[in-house]
């Protein structure tokens, strides 16, 4: 049985309300800030997004004590922003804690002091930031971490839409 956005249990947060929680979270702020998404792969993700007629849901699960989250999670904000459709909608869940004390073999993430979603296996969660697509309630793909080698996030949302 494969995930679906109807697994998620923990409360979640809009993109809006993450911008506003952590507003006095400087690097959160500046990478928001400078972050610039391409116009051409914003332009494609549209196109696509407008011929499938299909909705799209995001869900970034992440950490605010994780530096690369506090990079890719504002940006991908940015970018669901700039693309402003009525066919997407982000959700943000934070609350993950790394096991310290882990044993080889043992999952990476707490199970006590981590969000449920964190030690569930459907979500098969490797490192933060991890972006998970759902389409009609079905995963389609994910970004785990930061996007592939010599790529943008823009262009990796845009190749998850194509399969």
């Amino acid at each position: 049985m494969g995930l679906k956005w109807s697994d998620i249990k923990s409360e979640i947060l809009s993109p809006d309300e993450y911008l506003e929680k952590y507003k006095g979270k400087s690097e959160i702020m500046k990478n928001y800030e400078k972050y610039v998404p391409k116009s051409k792969h914003v332009k494609k993700i549209l196109n696509i997004l407008h011929s499938n007629q299909d909705g799209l849901k995001i869900l970034a699960m992440g950490a605010e004590w994780c530096h690369d989250c506090a990079e890719q999670v504002p940006s991908m904000i940015k970018l669901i922003k700039e693309l402003n459709s009525d066919e997407i909608e982000m959700k943000i869940l934070y609350g993950i804690k790394v096991n310290a004390f882990r044993k080889p073999g043992d999952i990476l993430w707490d199970k006590k002091h981590s969000v449920p979603e964190a030690v569930d296996p459907k979500f098969n969660l490797e490192a933060i930031p991890t972006f998970y697509f759902f389409k009609d309630d079905e995963l389609i793909g994910r970004i785990v971490e930061h996007p592939n080698f010599l790529s943008s996030l823009e262009k990796d949302f845009c190749n998850i839409l194509k399969k």
